[in-house]
């Protein structure tokens, strides 16, 4: 807390104990009392965190100019009203709460100000000083809104994770799934990937079944068929490898008395339809002697070889086409879940409904559209090879967890009936971790580069771009880490949908502390450009007020009119701090206001000489009278 002097000096955290009030959470209550005690518990936590404030003040305090008991008494009653809507039983929930701890808290520092603004004679200054206690009331939220696009997510921590840590949920499964493309064979995985979000896309009912390694089984089905895919530099080879004794025996893939299909690459079809015949001819398929009934086995798959080799390598147009497919199926989900969650939180704030739709669009576009790049990014990055970078730090932080620990962590993400123990689990979460930490690096660079770019630009300063930055990457992280603890959590009490459950409760809860606790550390030794240009402006107002004896219903006006302009021009504010002279910038914005305010003054006729002599002389006899 900072050493004050003045009321003024004090105003921010003042705003800052208000603020706060919007963050407060109920415990688990399962009674009305018990509620109604917390409630007075944060109301005398809340009183005592004003009261070391004020302690602090020059002039001191008369603590007997305002009844904060009879302050609290108005409040919950209004409060009490507004909410009377509500069965009395679910009344006091956390909006009431919220409701009633931001009103009360602004109702004391309302008090608080009048006490001070009373303080100081009437005078040119005394309007000047008004002008401080307005501007920093009316403009401080705008200014930050518009200072960095980070604010736009300060009040809204648990929407972003949550959408973050969806999108990473999709992001890391992909990533696990595309490790094997790193390998030898991996063209032959990345088409039978390829292929499945074809078939899934044009409204096949498709699904992967190769993850689970059964010996000679399939590795997909789609629409009831089985399938086993086969990507080969020849026709030949592709249906060899489908037989024992490299291509002499007998075919291997069977469902039931059935062979399954064998997908091969499109340009391979015919030479690999020619080399099934033959193999029919010999006998070499179990049940099958028409060796036309090669058509029906081997099917023609929607890539050729070349571009399943190139879907697994990074830059190429295959790969990069591929990865953005996908990258906007995974957004989807992300966008819904942040749109969601912002228009819920909106519309438990007050927001009409077409604001709340207009803020949760604009949150579930940016989140959407920071999921969409990151798929991209970190698709292609890890087949670049920074995948492998990263599996020395992985594996030793899962030697670190353990056996248990990695088990119970990689199950939440596996299928019921699929889990894994010891080394297969450990190497299994360690793929895990990597991809995370990918999704979430790069999430926090997305995110970050509007930031990034005004830096450069001279909009921001240095030290605002890692506070926002900081901030940014420490709701990522939480929302990361949330999401894993609660998928394990969840697929443990919930088996069957239990993950996404447990990982959305875990990415919400993580993401908004996560962020809470970093901002408010950061706000301890970090000031925001956004309360410099405040500090400016507010001195520029100053000097207004004092050549002009602004009074201080024009003061509210000028103050009024400038919030509008803020509001409709957002790069306003960047461009102040990018200017060489921001107390120059700042003077010639108010200006304007300020002269269109003195013209609406009414014209004043100076009285004559004789006039201020008549009443010279009346005021004269009067004090001589009545001291006689």
């Amino acid at each position: 807390m900072s050493n004050y002097i003045t009321f003024n000096d004090a105003i921010t955290d003042f705003q800052n104990l208000i603020r706060k009030t919007t963050f407060i959470t109920f415990p688990i209550l399962n009674t009305i009392e018990k509620k109604q005690n917390f409630i007075l518990k944060c109301k005398n936590s809340l009183d005592a965190d004003f009261d070391a404030i004020l302690m602090q003040l020059t002039p001191t305090f008369d603590f007997s100019f305002f009844d904060r008991e009879s302050i609290w008494k108005t409040v919950y009653q209004q409060i009490n009203e507004k909410h009377s809507a509500t069965p009395i039983s679910f009344r006091l929930n956390l909006l009431f709460l919220h409701d009633l701890m931001h009103e009360y808290a602004n109702e004391q520092f309302l008090e608080i100000s009048n006490f001070y603004n009373t303080q100081t004679h009437f005078s040119v200054k005394s309007a000047s000083s008004h002008t401080r206690n307005d501007s920093s009331l009316h403009l401080d939220n705008i200014f930050s809104d518009n200072l960095s696009e980070q604010n736009h997510f300060s009040n809204n921590y648990g929407a972003v994770a949550g959408g973050l840590g969806v999108g990473n949920y999709g992001i890391v499964n992909k990533s696990f799934d595309e490790e094997k493309f790193h390998a030898i064979q991996g063209h032959g995985f990345a088409a039978e990937r390829a292929n499945n979000l074809y078939d899934k896309l044009t409204g096949h009912k498709a699904k992967i079944l190769g993850d689970n390694n059964a010996k000679n089984g399939a590795d997909r089905i789609v629409d009831g068929v089985y399938i086993q895919s086969k990507y080969c530099a020849s026709g030949s080879k592709c249906v060899n490898e489908c037989f024992e004794n490299n291509g002499h025996g007998k075919f291997r893939y069977m469902q039931g008395d059935k062979p399954m299909q064998i997908e091969v690459p499109s340009d391979k079809y015919d030479s690999a339809v020619q080399a099934m015949k033959e193999k029919i001819r010999r006998g070499q398929v179990d049940g099958i002697t028409d060796p036309s009934e090669a058509e029906n086995i081997i099917r023609k798959g929607h890539f050729t070889y070349e571009q399943a080799k190139n879907i697994a390598k990074a830059g190429t147009v295959e790969s990069l086409s591929y990865d953005a497919i996908n990258g906007v199926v995974t957004s989807a989900s992300a966008f819904g879940i942040t749109a969601i969650i912002t228009f819920a939180t909106s519309t438990w704030q007050g927001e009409d409904f077409d604001t709340a739709l207009k803020v949760a669009t604009q949150s579930g576009l940016t989140v959407g559209g920071t999921t969409f790049l990151t798929t991209v990014l970190s698709s292609q990055l890890s087949k670049a090879g920074l995948n492998n970078a990263l599996v020395g730090s992985s594996e030793a932080l899962v030697s670190a967890m353990g056996p248990n620990a990695s088990a119970t962590l990689i199950n939440a993400f596996r299928g019921p009936g699929s889990n894994i123990y010891g080394a297969a689990a450990m190497k299994s979460a360690a793929k895990l971790l990597r991809g995370t930490a990918i999704s979430t690096g790069i999430s926090t660079l997305v995110l970050s580069s509007a930031d990034i770019t005004r830096m450069f630009q001279g909009k921001i300063s240095g030290k605002q771009l890692f506070k926002n930055i900081t901030s940014t990457a420490s709701t990522a992280i939480g929302g990361s880490g949330g999401w894993l603890a609660g998928a394990a959590i969840g697929s443990a009490v919930l088996p069957v949908g239990g993950t996404i459950v447990g990982g959305v409760v875990g990415s919400v809860a993580g993401g908004t502390i996560a962020g809470n606790v970093a901002n408010k550390v950061l706000d301890s030794f970090i000031l925001d450009d956004a309360e410099e240009m405040l500090q400016i402006i507010n001195a520029e107002l100053e000097v207004y007020a004092f050549d002009y004896l602004l009074t201080k219903s024009e003061l509210e006006i000028v103050i009024s009119n400038l919030n509008i302009q803020l509001n409709q021009n957002s790069k306003l504010l960047m461009d102040m701090f990018a200017s060489s002279n921001q107390h120059s910038f700042a003077s010639k914005l108010l200006q304007p206001f300020v002269i269109d305010e003195v013209h609406t003054r009414k014209h004043i006729t100076v009285p004559s000489n004789k006039a201020f002599f008549t009443i010279t002389d009346m005021l004269f006899n009067h004090y001589v009278n009545n001291d006689l």
